[in-house]
């Protein structure tokens, strides 16, 4: 007798019950309740992100963020521009170097990037100051660069432009440039 009341407890009808004689209002009410859930969630979340989007405190921390991002960004290009600046100077040191002597100063240029030619070296004088002009051509990596150099030097008055010499030795490129040593 318990299973015939356990079949018949678990039957929903109802004869008190609307939706149940019209299932396609069930399944519209059942729609509409889901659809006003989905939009109550979505505007609660929506409101708690304009509200924190709002904030000044939130706003404050993202601003300091992107300040604080920009100034390392603003520092490595510092430090990669006075690393290349070093690079340079440590680059131009290499190719040219003056050695000073009681009676010479000594011009020494590295023949080696200018393809080992003192004829890609030009040596120009105008009244005390020395100018080098020096082109080449190198080949790194199946790529073809064109080296060019110039530096100019300021001598003093003692110092006799007009007798200067040039020799190749080696792979250097020697200027020499006497001094009056007349007193």
């Amino acid at each position: 007798m318990d299973e015939n009341n356990y079949e018949n407890r678990h039957e929903h009808y109802h004869e008190n019950c609307f939706l149940c004689g019209h299932p396609v209002l069930k399944h519209i009410l059942t729609g509409l309740l889901t659809f006003l859930g989905a939009f109550a969630a979505f505007y609660v979340v929506t409101d708690w992100h304009y509200k924190r989007m709002l904030d000044p405190m939130v706003q404050m921390r993202k601003m300091d963020r992107m300040m604080m991002k920009e100034a390392r960004q603003a520092e490595k290009f510092a430090r990669r521009e006075m690393g290349r600046e070093n690079w340079i100077e440590r680059k131009a040191g290499e190719i040219v170097h003056i050695e000073k002597t009681d009676d010479a100063y000594k011009i020494i240029i590295n023949l080696k990037p200018f393809d080992n030619n003192e004829k890609n070296v030009e040596v120009t004088r105008e009244g005390n100051k020395l100018t080098i002009n020096a082109a080449g051509e190198t080949k790194k990596h199946n790529k073809n660069a064109i080296i060019r150099f110039t530096q100019s030097f300021i001598f003093p008055d003692e110092a006799e432009l007009g007798e200067m010499s040039k020799f190749k030795d080696g792979d250097k490129y020697i200027i020499v440039v006497p001094l009056d040593t007349d007193d």
